[in-house]
């Protein structure tokens, strides 16, 4: 005999996620709580918000932290760390659309930025950029998604720099600020 799962449409997750106190992500019609992130993660996903925001906005584009919904082609649905989307937005609670993405990696996550999201952001014929930001390394890796896929990846380390449409992102800089503001190991 087979059990039954429970699958959750789009529209009823959207009305849980209106009321709940706690943020959640829906994957292939299944609800995921969130995780809380450690110090250097916040830090550093606020960081490069911070690097990135003016020039978003220089470009008509809107800029968000980690509490901005975003739906994927395929119907799922995540909070990414850093986003910057242009244009219209498709609702008032969430975005279909970004042009840029940005998962701070944490131990407990790192394989599914990875795998499910970047193959569920790559989807999105507006983004131009993936990354993924190691809080604890000086490591930051790019994807440069198109036509549905990711064609490349490069990884970025001490001395470089990541350039984005919306500002460059200068890894000793971000991560000597981390280090400078961090309380915790």
């Amino acid at each position: 005999m087979s059990e039954a799962i429970a699958f959750v449409p789009f529209d009823s997750f959207l009305d849980q996620e209106g009321t709940s106190e706690r943020r959640h992500e829906l994957v292939g019609g299944r609800v995921y709580a969130q995780a809380g992130g450690s110090e250097r993660h916040d830090l550093t996903a606020g960081l490069v918000y911070e690097i990135l925001a003016v020039g978003a906005r220089a470009a008509r584009c809107r800029p968000f932290a980690a509490n901005r919904l975003l739906r994927t082609p395929s119907g799922n649905a995540y909070y990414p760390d850093v986003m910057v989307a242009c244009g219209q937005a498709a609702h008032r609670l969430y975005e279909t659309s970004a042009s840029l993405i940005v998962e701070v990696l944490s131990p407990s996550t790192a394989d599914v930025d990875r795998r499910e999201k970047a193959v569920a952001y790559s989807e999105l014929p507006e983004l131009q950029q993936l990354l993924l930001v190691h809080p604890d390394v000086r490591r930051i890796e790019v994807a440069d998604p198109a036509e549905g896929s990711i064609h490349s990846w490069a990884a970025f380390g001490p001395g470089d720099l990541v350039r984005t449409a919306y500002g460059d992102i200068v890894i000793d800089a971000l991560y000597d600020a981390v280090d400078r503001t961090a309380t915790t190991p």
